[in-house]
């Protein structure tokens, strides 16, 4: 497979589904001959894992029986219903292959060759490979009979985003129902005002109970909504009894509104709050521009809560946001500098590996400058995120 990887072809894709669609085959055919005369009902792409702006991992396959679904419903707490497409807690797993490595390899290569936004792309368009490849593997299994009507090829994100992709309308209703209903609520919500929107989505996330749209679904359309949101957010958020996920929004959204700084603001001085509350609130101002606020409460707040502060513009966290601002170290060095004791417990919160945040083309300069803090902790910092944006140029 000696390609340039630095940009895939429609053929490559095409032959990537093909191999895809041999080794759903294949893992019929191993199961059926390790387990002959079992049922089997469906196969499975899952476990799909990527790193943004890196790492391309091949997913797992599985296949299941009505047999080893019996088997495993017996000594779990979960019921058959719930088990039966669990395809993690199916009994027959097909392991990747050094092929299946090389065309991970590959596709991780034409993924890295751009930014972020391309990465993105290229994953996705991997991920789609597996849901065309089962409708290909499905014809070649029914067409050899080596399975019987009712069984289904089917890639499994996280997410279920692909399982539409994979089936027929008419599969879809019979084996996942609570898709369809979804996706009927979601065109609910999409048709109403902005306002009644956000308000509903709202709800949503703060149920205690999961809805039809999941509360993850509700929080990702509520970034998308804007000063709609930051006014349920408002509403919501002194009340609920997870302010925490509020304050998450607001600093996703990335709008500084006064009223919303206050909001803010209180949760973050309630000490009977509890205290990821209160750290969602010291992060979400540091990432609206108002650490000042989180420093004027450092001497009446558990040290925890000052350092997620301290830290939330540097962090992973902030590659969610909606809008951010641009990256910053002079509030971090002013607060050490008026702080010096919390210069050693930074360079833990902010330590290799807890998730730093991407920089843009127009950070870098203040990266940069930043290789000459006087700061341990803004110095490695900042050469970290340089690296990355290196590797990604």
């Amino acid at each position: 497979m000696e390609k340039d990887a630095s940009r895939m072809m429609p053929a490559d894709w095409r032959a990537l589904e093909a191999h895809i669609a041999d080794r759903y085959v294949e893992a019929v055919g191993a199961f059926l001959a390790a387990r002959p005369g079992e049922r089997v009902y469906g196969v499975a792409a899952h476990v799909f894992y990527g790193e943004t702006g890196g790492v391309v991992a091949w997913p797992a396959l599985a296949v299941g029986s009505e047999e080893s679904l019996a088997a495993a419903a017996e000594g779990s707490t979960f019921s058959p219903e719930k088990l039966r497409w669990s395809p993690a807690d199916w009994a027959f797993q097909l392991d990747p292959s050094d092929a299946d490595d090389a065309w991970a390899a590959l596709v991780e290569a034409a993924a890295c060759a751009g930014d972020d936004a391309h990465w993105e792309a290229v994953y996705a368009r991997f991920l789609r490979s597996f849901a065309t490849a089962a409708k290909l593997a499905l014809k070649r299994l029914r067409a050899e009979g080596d399975v019987a009507r009712g069984f289904i090829a089917v890639a499994m994100d996280e997410a279920w985003e692909l399982v539409p992709l994979s089936l027929t309308k008419a599969e879809l209703e019979r084996h996942f129902p609570e898709l369809g209903e979804e996706a009927q609520e979601l065109a609910r919500l999409e048709a109403l005002p902005v306002p009644q929107r956000a308000s509903a989505l709202g709800e949503l996330l703060d149920a205690y109970v999961p809805g039809i749209v999941s509360t993850e679904d509700a929080e990702r359309l509520l970034r998308g909504l804007g000063e709609a949101s930051v006014d349920v957010a408002l509403e919501r958020m002194p009340r609920s009894h997870r302010r925490w996920q509020w304050a998450k929004l607001l600093a996703d959204l990335g709008i500084p509104r006064a009223d919303a700084i206050d909001a803010l603001a209180s949760v973050l001085r309630a000490k009977k709050l509890p205290e990821p509350d209160r750290a969602w609130a010291a992060a979400a101002l540091a990432r609206l521009g108002r650490l000042d606020l989180v420093l004027a409460e450092a001497e009446r707040m558990p040290r925890s809560v000052l350092l997620r502060g301290l830290a939330a513009p540097y962090t992973s966290f902030r590659d969610r946001a909606v809008r951010h601002l641009p990256l910053d170290y002079a509030p971090l060095e002013s607060a050490l500098g008026a702080h010096p004791e919390l210069a050693e417990a930074m360079l833990d919160e902010l330590r290799p590996g807890s998730g730093y945040c991407t920089i843009d083309p127009d950070e870098a300069d203040t990266a940069r400058a930043a290789l000459g803090s006087s700061f341990e902790v803004v110095r490695r910092h900042a050469r970290a995120v340089l690296e990355d944006a290196r590797r990604s140029a």
